[in-house]
């Protein structure tokens, strides 16, 4: 059953713009809107994101072959965090939809991954603790469920296409040595005890 919605002109206006800005439909705008006030506070170790059209956020896209643009976007989403590991597919004579799935050593907050990707707004899945994005133009075109139908087929196993990539990325925050913090306590109890 569908919802009729009604908003002031001024509403409207923000709407339309936001839409142009992010090339996105206005019913998934409001849709990825919705899904990201219910969990904008929420941080997840396990991601899986989908990039409709990745080309177009680069400079020079048409430079770039499928292995350049999935190193690029492990890279964005790898580099600069608490580490993990990524695995990428995209193949775009398949579907021009490239397809991450991550898992960090610990939890990311969502802020952090919008931070990284534009500060655009996804649309958003959430299943048994994983987080799926969704950078696509229409969720509800239909194009959504051949989404995720390939994104089942990535993670099953299949016979390698040459379109996969996959890598582990350190954490950029250092860990304490465990030998220097014991010997800095001995040190400070040596130094008590005069």
């Amino acid at each position: 059953m569908g919802v009729k919605m009604e908003f002031p002109d001024e509403y409207m206006q923000i709407l339309k713009s936001y839409t142009e800005q992010n090339d996105v439909t206005i019913e998934t705008a409001i849709a990825d809107t919705l899904e990201f006030l219910e969990l904008k506070n929420e941080a997840f170790s396990h991601y899986r994101v989908a990039i409709e059209n990745p080309g177009n956020y680069l400079n020079d896209p048409d430079e770039l072959n499928a292995k350049a643009l999935r190193q690029i976007y492990m890279d964005l989403f790898g580099e600069d965090t608490v580490g993990g590991m990524i695995h990428c597919y995209y193949n775009p004579d398949k579907l021009n939809v490239l397809l991450m799935d991550i898992e960090y050593d610990d939890s990311v907050n969502l802020w952090n991954l919008i931070e990284t990707f534009h500060n655009k707004i996804p649309g958003m899945e959430l299943t048994h603790d994983i987080l799926s994005l969704f950078y696509v133009h229409d969720r509800f075109d239909g194009s959504h469920d051949k989404i995720v139908e390939l994104m089942d087929w990535m993670l099953s196993d299949h016979e390698d296409d040459g379109f996969e990539t996959a890598g582990y990325y350190e954490t950029i925050f250092d860990e304490p040595d465990d030998e220097e913090f014991f010997d800095d306590e001995f040190a400070d109890d040596e130094f008590d005890d005069k």
